[in-house]
């Protein structure tokens, strides 16, 4: 995941190291998060990071279960 905002880890340094997974047979892809800066999921809207991450999952076959209380 990439925050345009990001002035810790910049946006070229994320994407140089989504690159690295180019010969992978992993499922990768590289989300960028429009005016989100390091705590990405800490501000405002949050629930948008989660909510593509389990969307995603879901196009994979990949679906969350309910946490048993």
């Amino acid at each position: 995941m990439s925050r345009q905002e990001d002035r810790t880890v910049p946006g070229p340094v994320t994407r140089a190291g989504y690159r690295l997974y180019g010969d992978s047979v992993a499922v990768s892809e590289l989300k960028a998060f429009a005016d989100r800066g390091q705590s990405l999921v800490v501000e405002c809207g949050w629930r948008a990071v989660p909510g593509h991450v389990l969307g995603r999952l879901g196009t994979l076959g990949v679906h969350a279960c309910a946490r048993e209380r």
